[in-house]
């Protein structure tokens, strides 16, 4: 079977690599995989894994019609079964094309859900698709709900797992890398360490931190907070508006801006445990999931998909969204013992199941499509 992925935003990092990982993935359990996708430095990995590489421009209103034409000539060079739309206008430009093809060489489309619906006639684009997969349970009833469908509509939940090899609770920072923490770290012993990663934003949330710290302050809890996220790229306006507000409360000396990290694998494993404080419900969490894949206790707000990742991994770290309090109290719990994690990674949040559900159902569609 071939299969063509449209990905106008596959970049490393996040939830936007997934086209490059399932492609590969696919690649090694027996399907022809092509992607179409702008230049990037997951090029070479595709290529080493045999997976081909059109380029393409990010869709826009002035480059959608010569994509368009070149999404033509890809459909048809790569002989495409299925088509995997990574977003809503990827999934109506491959709809627009199919339409034009005969019905016996007319590929399947698949849209695969990652985010929110952002823009305008998204909920059009899932009657553009044999198949629709969100990647999380809250993802989907928020596509149900925004778009008025049915409850009974099929819309298939998988999430984007991790990679076993490199995210499991058995891993350990090297001995040099552990070394050169220890001289950096600005907490000392008895001291609980909590990482908080993410991109520093209204969005991933660190608007209760203050008052988190406080209340730990004043129950004499010691800890000390490591924020990796990028301070440079972050909102002048909101980061500055959190830095007032660590003065403000006088705790400003429990945290550790340490930027963002190349290696957070390393951080999240060397801290004694990971906080989420989005007060949005998430459409998908990727660190928080990797925190959890190795084996770090994570304590978070219950909403969105950290809500169900934590329901599946650690349910006493679900805390009610807002609850400041709560949080406070899983952290003293924590600190006087660590819970115990799951021991192997549970399925489907394992890069390996993701692989095996879309193959399954791009084996379906395709079938039912002959049918």
């Amino acid at each position: 079977m071939n299969i063509l992925h449209i990905s106008p935003r596959l970049r490393p990092g996040g939830i936007n690599q997934l086209a490059a990982d399932l492609a590969a993935g696919l690649q090694q359990v027996g399907f022809r995989n092509a992607v179409m996708a702008p230049p990037n430095e997951l090029v070479g990995r595709m290529t080493a894994a045999s997976v081909q590489h059109h380029s393409c421009r990010a869709l826009s209103l002035f480059t959608y019609f010569s994509q368009i034409k070149r999404l033509r000539r890809v459909i048809q060079s790569t002989k495409a079964h299925v088509i995997l739309a990574y977003t809503t206008q990827a999934a109506c430009m491959a709809w627009k094309v199919c339409m034009e093809l005969p019905q016996e060489k007319r590929p399947c489309i698949i849209g695969i859900h990652t985010t929110y619906p952002k823009h305008l006639g998204w909920a059009a684009a899932l009657d553009c698709c044999d198949a629709t997969v969100a990647i999380s349970t809250h993802l989907r009833n928020e596509l149900i709900r925004r778009a008025k469908l049915s409850d009974e509509r099929n819309i298939w939940v998988i999430p984007y797992g991790v990679n076993e090899e490199l995210c499991n609770p058995d891993y350990r920072p090297a001995e040099s890398w552990m070394e050169q923490w220890k001289k950096s770290c600005k907490h000392s012993e008895g001291t609980l360490s909590i990482c908080i990663p993410g991109a520093i934003t209204p969005l991933h949330g660190l608007d209760d931190l203050p008052a988190i710290l406080a209340r730990l302050e004043q129950i004499k809890v010691p800890v000390h907070v490591y924020i990796a996220g990028d301070t440079a790229r972050a909102d002048h306006k909101y980061l500055s508006s959190i830095r007032r507000a660590l003065k403000e409360s006088k705790t400003e000396h429990y945290v550790s801006w340490i930027g963002a990290r190349n290696d957070l694998r390393d951080v999240m494993s060397a801290c004694d445990m990971v906080l989420s404080l989005a007060r949005m419900p998430a459409s998908h969490d990727r660190v928080i999931l990797e925190a959890l894949a190795l084996g770090k206790p994570v304590a978070g707000y219950d909403h969105g998909a950290v809500g169900e990742m934590l329901d599946t991994f650690l349910a006493e770290g679900r805390v009610a969204p807002g609850d400041i309090a709560g949080i406070a109290d899983r952290i003293e719990q924590w600190h006087a013992y660590l819970p115990p994690t799951e021991a192997t990674l549970p399925h489907p949040y394992r890069l390996g199941d993701t692989i095996r559900s879309i193959a399954e159902l791009c084996t379906a569609v395709s079938e039912g499509r002959k049918g």
